[in-house]
This record gives structure tokens, sequence and C-alpha cells, in this order.
């Protein structure tokens, strides 16, 4: 009896209707969440300022409101404009948390392939199901099922999401994690670790030593320690990750102040910043550096420019 997005989907594959009630559903959201709400949100000088929040999260994440400027649609992306003379310049790192992940657990095979510039969920889908790398490409299942088995690594995801979010049975979910943990062991002892210090003194500790208190991890109650134990790795990938942007963050704002450039936004892990319309290829580069360099890890950081009006 339910009509949510998931069971419309699923419908979708039985009655062409179906995909058409899924469309005008996608529209209607853009049209109510976005194109008329937005503009009721710019303020006397002409400009949107949301708020944001720097423990509106547990991980420590940057929340916003009125309006939520991090979870703004593509589409809705397009209505920002950069103010007169100016360009809108960010930086969005690539794949910051498997990042983190391979600095933190020291697996050798996803230092490798960071250090050789390498695509981490080819290289690995490769690697783990024994096929040429010509199978296992952007848009393959192959690729596709690795880089949701490390997301399901780095946020405790059980074998029966799993199997809902890769569209197999739970036993071949829970096949596809034995045969990751076996593989990848350090990525596996690492998590495990985590779990047991979570367990013996109720908080996992993250990048420049901030704590995620996990008290639930030292209960009685084993549903209750379950499910704190199973946000220990995800507290330290995320909450480092969120430290990372963070002190990229006042880094850029410095740089801002030496060139002259407003610091303008940050969703999650991009940063953007108004820059003026003549802004020259070596002053991006030294925004690039600053992104790149603002934290060292024991594999490269990668981060993707992008320049618009």
């Amino acid at each position: 009896l339910s009509t949510d997005v998931d069971t419309l989907e699923k419908l979708s594959k039985h009655h062409t209707g179906v995909k058409l009630l899924l469309d005008y559903r996608e529209k209607t959201k853009l049209l109510g969440t976005y194109i008329e709400k937005l503009p009721k949100h710019i303020r006397k000088d002409g400009k949107v300022h949301g708020e944001f929040n720097q423990d509106g999260t547990v991980t420590g994440r940057f929340a916003s409101r009125n309006p939520n400027l991090q979870n703004q649609d593509p589409v809705a992306r397009q209505l920002f404009i950069a103010p007169p003379g100016h360009v809108i310049l960010s930086e969005d790192y690539s794949q910051q948390e498997p990042r983190w992940l391979a600095h933190f657990t020291g697996e050798q095979l996803l230092i490798d392939v960071y250090n050789a510039g390498k695509d981490l969920y080819t290289e690995t889908a490769a690697d783990l199901f024994g096929l040429p790398i010509e199978q296992c490409g952007k848009g393959s299942k192959y690729r596709d099922m690795m880089k949701t088995g490390f997301l399901a690594t780095m946020y405790g995801t059980g074998p029966k999401t799993l199997a809902q979010q890769l569209g197999i049975t739970e036993k071949e979910a829970r096949d596809f994690l034995d045969q990751f943990a076996k593989r990848y062991r350090k990525v596996d002892a690492w998590v495990k670790g985590n779990e047991l210090h979570a367990k013996k003194y109720g908080y996992v500790t993250m990048y420049k030593g901030r704590k995620r208190r996990l008290p639930e991890a030292r209960s009685r109650d084993k549903w209750e320690q379950f499910r704190a134990m199973r946000q220990a790795t995800n507290a330290i990938i995320q909450g480092s990750s969120a430290i990372h942007t963070k002190i990229t963050l006042i880094n850029v704002q410095k740089l801002c102040r030496r060139m002259g450039w407003t610091l303008a936004f940050t969703v999650h892990d991009e940063i953007g910043v108004y820059a003026p319309e003549d802004v020259t290829y070596e002053e991006v580069k030294e925004f690039e550096r600053v992104m790149r360099e603002s934290v060292k890890l024991k594999v490269p950081i990668k981060a993707d420019v992008e320049i618009g009006r």
C-alpha cells in the first residue's frame, strides 16, 4: 500500500505509468523545494545566507539550514550566480573518505592505487574478482559492487542492506563482505580494532585527537552495543574527513585575504570562493595547492577544480 520512492521503483518494472509517477514526483520536488522556495530566502543584499552549524552533527560535519545549502540538487545549483565581475571557483575532494581509509589502515594495495593515480574501485574490482581491468571500468557492475563494498565497510552496512543496494540475495551480500574482508585483511583488522576500542573505552578517536563518544558500545543491551560499534569506523572516517575540510577552510580563508577573494560556501567536501573574473591560472593553481596540502596523508590528496559564473 506504500507509495514511497523505493516501492514505486520496484513497481516501475511492471507498469509504464509508474515511471511517469516517479518523474512527476521528482519534478514537483524540484519545483516546491528549490525553484519556489529559494527566492524567498534572498535578503536585502541580494544574497542567500545559509546558517552553518559546526555542532549540528555527531561526526563534526557542518549542518546547514534556512536554507540547507548542503542539499541543493544539481538543477538548483544552477540558480546561484557569482556577484558581478566575479566567478565561482570551487574544489571538490575526490574520494576523500576512501583516502582516509587507506591512510588509517595502511592497506598496501589501496596505497599503491592512489600513489599511481589510478581509480580505486576499478583496480580493486579487478583484483578481488580476478577479472581484466577492461571489464571493471566505470559503469560496470563489478566497479559498482566494489564502490558499494567500500562504503559498506566505512559505514558499517550489514548484508541485508547491502543486498538491497546491490540487488542481490542476502547470502550473496554476506559472501561478498567475507571475500572483501579476507582480501583486505588490514582494512578488516582496523575495523574490528575500532569496534573493540569502542567496546572497551566507550569512544573512538579521529584525526587530531577529537573523540566520538559511543557509551552504548559498553551497554549490556546487545542491540544497543551492536548499533554503537557499527558507528565506530564511520565516526573515525567521516569525522576525520570533516576535520580535514575545516582545516582546509581556515587555510583557504587565509588565501582569500591575500588574494582579495571571498570565501563563499562549503558543501561537505567541497569549498567555493568568489574570485575576480580576471583570476589567473597561477592563482587557481595556488588554490589547488592549498586544498591538496592542508593535511598530509599516506596517499596523495586529489581535488577537482571547477570555475564558472
